[in-house]
């Protein structure tokens, strides 16, 4: 009797550490998918439709828009001077080309999603972004309000950012 209980409480942790192990392997999975998911190349601008909103003086959803594109793992603290309509988004880590080709993403996504926001200052540890929607929208050729469309964001800019040069629109959008 004493070693069927033995093999049951045996069988029962085996069970458990299978159990864990397999839990713990999902999350580290998913971990990377999302990691994967919020780079320029793979994100699906669908998924923050959500954010879209006439007035950028909402702290949470502007921290959850950000939350939830490229960089996002990145991101520090956040201001908003609803007075002059601007967002400052600080990023823990240093710009190179991939957080270039975000901070040409992101601020077209802000400012697609958010009607009233003028201004986007991304600071990185080594450079920062002052990134205007009037700039933004001069390199569209007008309003922006085509590109909340997510197939036109993809074919707009998605793609060309991936392939071409990103000096002439980093240039073009930041002051």
């Amino acid at each position: 009797m004493q070693r069927n209980v033995w093999m049951a409480i045996g069988f029962v942790l085996l069970l458990l550490i299978g159990v864990f192990y397999v839990l713990s392997n999902n999350q580290v999975k998913s971990e990377r998918e999302k990691e994967i998911e919020l780079n320029t190349a793979n994100h699906n601008f669908e998924k923050v439709l959500a954010y879209e909103n006439d007035y950028m003086g909402n702290a949470s959803n502007m921290g959850n828009l950000f939350n939830n594109i490229p960089l996002s793992s990145y991101k520090d603290n956040i201001e908003l001077d609803s007075d002059a309509f601007t967002f400052i988004i600080n990023y823990d880590t240093t710009s190179d080309e991939e957080a270039e080709k975000a901070v040409i993403y992101n601020a077209t996504a802000a400012f697609v999603l958010v009607k009233n926001l003028e201004v986007i200052n991304m600071r990185f540890l080594n450079n920062s972004y002052v990134v205007t929607r009037e700039n933004v929208e001069e390199w569209f050729g007008g309003d922006l309000k085509e590109l909340i469309d997510p197939s036109m964001f993809k074919e707009k800019v998605q793609k060309p950012l991936l392939k071409s040069e990103i000096n002439d629109w980093l240039a073009s959008y930041t002051n």
